[in-house]
């Protein structure tokens, strides 16, 4: 049953009731909340719990930018799928999800990586892509815009939250936390993480919305917070700009990207000399590689020839990022990994 006119204002009156309870809250934080746009990057792990309460929450519009699609892995800890979702895009289903909670909300889906310009238009941006990478792209694309961010991540058994605002009274970003520009390190595949740790920090980062947006409670702007899921143990550490923050520079080291297609091209004619290099674990490996993939191991084996064009395949590109950066190989990266290969239906062996 579809809800439109009046029976969609109905649903969207009964579903944030409870929040319009709250001491302080009332008609305005739900009109607060009805004008807001909020910018979800990544529907994963971390996006999916975020969407989930921010279904509910009674916003204006909801953009959610996520490439990847749906896989069973995914399931136990992002909870907005089902097995009816698997293999398709997970912007397009969150999107749906959301719409089948509140009908007056308006969403939209971008099936594709973050850029900047996504910012516009947006009044908080939640960051749930978990990849620092990423992060210092929206910490930047934010700062330049005025907007203020919520971050998360999670890894294993440990996560944090955190609000930044390059354009609060007292101004901190992500560069203050991480000043270094180092690559990710470590990836849920590689690491496990608890499931019920992405729903812990999933909902802080969106009741940081509801406090940012209509004044819920208080963002963590300038505070830290940190779990320990062995434990259930959560700390708060300040978050201050001081005289040596700063921003880092572009790594000069950034290898060059070549696209699924660009890589096909190249495959097909054997006089352009390709060497794969799949830096993925045996365990991914075993799902698919491209057709003449070799391991990093086999590499070092027996080195390419020198003209050879070497090309770094992982999952999404982000571990061959950081492995073309420091293997001394002159190499280019596939564009979105193996996942993006396989979403253009190119074949694995």
């Amino acid at each position: 049953m579809t809800a439109t006119g009046q029976d969609a204002d109905e649903v969207r009156r009964r579903t944030t009731s409870r929040t319009a309870a709250l001491t302080g809250a009332g008609a305005p934080a739900l009109a607060a909340l009805a004008a807001a746009r909020v910018l979800v990057v990544g529907a994963g792990g971390l996006g999916a719990p975020v969407l989930m309460y921010l279904a509910g929450a009674g916003l204006g519009r909801i953009t959610v930018v996520d490439h990847d699609v749906v896989d069973t892995s995914n399931l136990a800890r992002q909870t907005l799928f089902t097995l009816a979702d698997v293999g398709r895009p997970k912007a397009e289903r969150a999107a749906a999800h959301v719409r089948a909670v509140d009908p007056v909300v308006e969403v939209v889906a971008l099936g594709e990586r973050f850029r900047p310009d996504h910012v516009a238009g947006h009044d908080v941006v939640v960051d749930a892509a978990d990849s620092v990478e990423v992060t210092r792209a929206v910490s930047d694309a934010c700062a330049a815009a005025g907007v203020p961010f919520v971050w998360g991540t999670v890894l294993g058994y440990d996560g944090q939250v955190s609000v930044f605002h390059d354009a609060a009274p007292e101004p901190v970003d992500f560069h203050d936390l991480h000043p270094d520009a180092l690559p990710d390190e470590g990836s849920c595949a590689l690491d496990g993480v608890l499931p019920m740790l992405c729903g812990a920090v999933g909902a802080v980062m969106a009741a940081q919305v509801t406090a940012l947006v209509a004044g819920l409670g208080e963002p963590l702007l300038g505070r830290v917070l940190t779990v320990d899921a062995r434990r259930w143990h959560w700390t708060e550490s300040p978050l201050r700009r001081g005289p040596a923050s700063r921003r880092p520079a572009p790594t000069a080291d950034e290898p060059a990207r070549v696209s699924p297609a660009q890589l096909a091209d190249r495959l097909d004619d054997p006089a352009r000399g390709v060497v794969l290099v799949d830096v993925r674990t045996d365990e991914e490996r075993a799902t698919g590689v491209i057709a003449g993939s070799l391991t990093p191991e086999a590499l070092v084996a027996e080195p390419a020839r020198p003209d050879a064009r070497v090309v770094v395949v992982c999952a999404t590109g982000r571990r061959a990022t950081a492995w073309a950066r420091t293997a001394g190989v002159d190499a280019v990266v596939l564009d979105g990994g193996i996942t993006a290969w396989r979403n253009e239906g190119r074949p694995t062996v």
